[in-house]
């Protein structure tokens, strides 16, 4: 297949870009490179591979990104609350405005398949039962409300479409992130640091960022159809740093100072029914880590390797997001 995905360059799309030129697929990424393309580098000049540099909310750009292709994995978007809330203006724009009209041309253009790429946050507090794709979702911020809010207008404007609901990931990637919580807790102890967890009872579910780019593969490859949860398993952010420690001795600290609202637990039975289950645990990605990441990142707390801190401290990031907006390229 001939497919376009968006946020190609990113810490999930580097990593499902890799994946569907090795099962044989054309890709056209479309990306706007606000972290650079050090995370594709190597992959560039594959003659499967096509780079389209601009910003989704340019409808010419999208349009003519969408000529010529079988389907479309949407992964692009303003990820992470705090990122989100940064510029709730922006992000509503880029989150949900540009994924309903991207939806909508791909009707127009009558492209076979779109996935896209949502969040367990939808659901937000209900820890009290097991979360299925038909349950209530309560989205308690900007983040959760402009996912939910793409998933509605995705399933009015495109016929047929595939959501994931994708867990909390972690996990090496080419573009690597360490303001994710299994992420940072491992570099902390790693450099023997103290971990420090915020809150903690709160569960959540998580899954490898690899096991993600598997299930979009998946969805591609077996034509799926609906929204699905996708997670390796539920956990207390307490637990989650417990099984860290196990792993890479060091001390947990607990501070009640700031505690994240979100407090649920999902079931994933509905796609493990058509044959995928996630894998990777927290041992695979304390190896990989130690194999891949532990040489190569100097400083896990630079900027680079944070949406937040990027968008919070780069004033070019937020002149090009933020102030600027899409270049509208003829």
């Amino acid at each position: 297949m001939k497919v376009l995905l968006t946020g190609g360059s990113g810490y999930l799309g580097s990593i499902l870009s890799r994946k569907l030129i090795a099962k044989g697929h054309g890709v056209r990424i479309l990306d706007n490179f606000l972290f650079g393309d050090n995370s594709i580098k190597d992959i560039k000049n594959n003659k499967k591979i096509e780079i389209v540099e601009g910003d989704i909310r340019d409808l010419s750009i999208v349009g003519r990104s969408l000529k010529n292709i079988d389907s479309v994995i949407h992964l692009a978007s303003i990820v992470g609350t705090q990122s989100a809330e940064l510029d709730p203006k922006t992000s509503i724009e880029i989150n949900f405005m540009a994924t309903r009209n991207i939806a909508e041309l791909c009707k127009i253009y009558k492209i076979k398949q779109f996935i896209f790429a949502s969040t367990c946050s939808v659901y937000g507090a209900q820890p009290n039962q097991l979360i299925a794709e038909n349950s209530e979702v309560n989205p308690l911020d900007s983040y959760g409300q402009s996912k939910f809010q793409s998933e509605r207008a995705i399933l009015q404007a495109y016929d047929y479409p595939t959501i994931l609901r994708l867990g909390t990931l972690f996990g090496a990637s080419y573009r690597m992130r360490f303001d994710l919580a299994i992420n940072l807790f491992i570099a902390q102890a790693m450099n023997k640091e103290k971990i420090t967890v915020f809150g903690g009872d709160q569960w959540r579910p998580f899954l490898h960022v690899d096991d993600a780019a598997e299930a979009f593969s998946f969805a591609l490859e077996n034509k799926m159809e609906g929204i699905y949860n996708v997670i390796w398993k539920n956990i207390t952010i307490n637990q989650m740093a417990k099984d860290v420690k196990k792993l890479v001795p060091t001390k947990i600290d607990i501070s009640k100072d700031i505690v994240d609202k979100r407090d649920y637990k999902v079931t994933g039975a509905k796609l493990e029914k058509f044959g995928f289950k996630a894998k990777k645990d927290i041992t695979y990605a304390v190896k990989e880590f130690k194999e891949k990441i532990q040489d190569d990142v100097k400083n896990y707390t630079d900027e680079k390797y944070s949406n937040y801190k990027s968008f919070f401290n780069s004033k070019s990031l937020q002149r090009k997001v933020y102030t600027q907006g899409p270049i509208f390229k003829q």
